[in-house]
């Protein structure tokens, strides 16, 4: 659509369904109640009917959003579809019933009918009569849709004070899908549902009695073909909340959460202790015995704080195990998840993310056994133990030129000196400046002057200090290191030592397509502050490690491990 000639058909009088246009339509309702849905199908048929019957206009399929909020665009994807499509040029105008069924949000219809004319397509809002094509439009726009914003903001006020009178009356609130229990709708009381309850109650106790994790207890009910009400799967997060649902156990409960902001819907979630809540045996009959219920919810309670702790603290994650975090695919760079085997909970295998994931379609790296990996550190620590005195003076020599001489001893006293007679020449212009010696702006000149020196010297001074802890630092670590690779081979708490203590990374992969014949490319560096460097690899290393005789009349294959062993400088 050119808006130009639009816009100058419009002011000489020519109506808009005389203008050649490409229209569809865009209809919303925001629940799924069958009056809604009525009220959706009539919008479609309207506006089909009003375009088809236009000889000018052609008719371009519509757009429907059903079920949706308007408060949210992103959530609404026939409209987003729509806003494309113009993009891509398929019409020229979209006909809707109302700015409240466009966006809710004036900041937002504003957006939208800007974008949509700057790709050459105007709005006709019916009932509001507003054409975005013409000139005045914006202004109108602007009105109508803070009318309707400011609506929803009454509406949100009216729904909230409705649901604390609701809650001080005792009213049980929420809809009928609380699994377990049906809502009567004349009396708002809960009657229990005993096929349901069953469920429920086998939760509680495999949690609460068997010890079973949330997890475990996903799997198991799926693994049963158990649905929810909805007749889908089931979710942790569902189990979790359902064992957390005072309800269960006869007990009043709200004020749980509030939607802070009608917009953005943030919900602010209260303390337990200020929650409404009480006994209500008659309104909610309980399906768990209260004693189980507090004994669910007491290890629910410990287990999310210490999953909380967890996580605030990433390097458990990242130092949870000796190899965490350490080996990776060479094919896809993903990181390498621990697993222990089913039949066997000793037989610990190291697999990448990505074959967790999509499984072995989508990588075929090499599983690794961490009893191997094991192995081969344990050959690693013997082989560079034959001459520990060669590789401490290889270390000493390295760290060598690191070391700063102990010449800035004499360097810091020369600058220290320097920065008492600094501070003795700023004494004495001040006191000329007393005396009226100097004036306010040659004391200030004098003064800058001095103060700029100070601030070089002392830069220069802080810099030497560093470098002296550097060098205490230093000497520290190279002692450190002698001393470890003195330790005697052969203990597991050495030999995880030097790993944790050396081991940057792993790299695995296949070497020409072959299970059975791996390649580690294994990075050893000192690590210091737990900083990451620059590194630079050098081969300290190479040699062969297969699989023991422990295959024979076994599944497993035989397997060679090429380990090229670096160290990063």
């Amino acid at each position: 659509m050119d808006l130009y000639d639009v816009r100058k058909s419009l002011n000489m009088g020519i109506p808009l369904t005389n203008i050649k246009l490409r229209a569809t339509d865009y209809a919303r309702v925001s629940t799924d109640h069958i009056e809604q849905k009525k009220s959706l199908k009539n919008q479609k048929e309207h506006f089909e009917k009003y375009i088809k019957e236009n000889p000018n206009w052609t008719y371009i399929e519509g757009y429907v959003d059903d079920g949706i909020t308007g408060t949210s665009d992103v959530k609404r994807d026939n409209f987003m579809k729509m806003i494309e499509d113009a993009r891509n040029g398929k019409f020229d105008l979209i006909i809707t019933k109302e700015i409240s069924r466009f966006s809710r949000n004036t900041l937002d219809s504003i957006k939208y009918t800007r974008e949509l004319l700057s790709y050459g397509v105007a709005v006709l809002f019916v009932n509001d009569n507003i054409n975005t094509a013409m000139p005045d439009s914006e202004l109108r726009l602007t009105i109508m849709a803070s009318m309707a914003q400011d609506e929803i903001r009454r509406l949100s006020e009216r729904v909230k004070f409705g649901m604390n009178r609701a809650i001080e009356r005792g009213e049980i609130l929420g809809n009928d899908m609380l699994y377990g229990y049906k809502k009567d709708k004349n009396t708002g009381i809960l009657h229990i549902v005993e096929e349901e309850a069953e469920i429920v109650r086998k939760i509680y106790e495999l949690y609460a009695v068997e010890k079973k994790s949330l997890s475990q207890i996903t799997k198991i009910l799926n693994n049963e073909k158990i649905k929810t009400r909805e007749g889908k799967k089931w979710y942790i997060s569902t189990i979790s909340r359902m064992i957390g649902n005072p309800k269960y156990k006869g007990y009043y409960c709200a004020k749980k959460s509030e939607i802070v902001d009608y917009m953005t819907k943030k919900i602010k979630y209260f303390d337990e202790y200020d929650w409404i809540i009480y006994e209500d045996k008659k309104k909610i009959p309980p399906i768990i015995l209260e004693d189980l219920w507090e004994r669910a919810n007491k290890r629910l309670i410990a287990r999310k704080k210490a999953f909380r702790e967890r996580k605030k603290d990433k390097t458990i994650y990242k130092n949870r195990y000796l190899y965490s975090a350490k080996i990776y695919c060479k094919n896809h760079n993903e990181v390498f998840h621990r697993r222990k085997s089913r039949k066997n909970q000793k037989d610990i295998t190291w697999v990448c993310k990505e074959y967790l994931r999509n499984g072995k379609k989508s990588c075929d790296s090499p599983n690794i056994r961490e009893s191997e990996l094991n192995k081969i550190f344990e050959d690693l620590m013997k082989a560079f133990q034959i001459d520990s005195k060669k590789i401490i003076n290889i270390l000493m020599n390295y760290y060598k030129h690191l070391i700063i001489e102990n010449d800035n001893n004499e360097k810091i006293k020369e600058l220290e000196k320097e920065i008492n007679s600094i501070y003795a020449k700023k004494d004495k212009i001040l006191e000329l400046s007393f005396q009226g010696g100097l004036s306010n702006s040659e004391f200030m000149l004098h003064n800058n002057s001095l103060n700029e020196k100070l601030k070089k010297i002392e830069s220069n001074l802080n810099s030497l200090y560093a470098e002296k802890n550097k060098t205490k630092n230093l000497n520290d670590k190279i002692i450190e290191l002698s001393n470890i690779i003195k330790l005697k081979v052969g203990s597991i708490t050495t030999r995880d030592k030097i790993i944790n203590l050396f081991l940057d990374h792993i790299l695995v992969s296949k070497i020409n397509n072959d299970k059975n014949h791996m390649k580690l490319n294994i990075f050893l560096s000192y690590k210091e502050d737990n900083k990451k460097k620059q590194i630079f690899p050098v081969l300290c290393h190479e040699y062969e490690f297969k699989r023991g005789y422990d295959t024979t009349g076994t599944k497993r294959y035989q397997v060679t491990y090429l380990v090229n062993c670096y160290f990063c400088l």
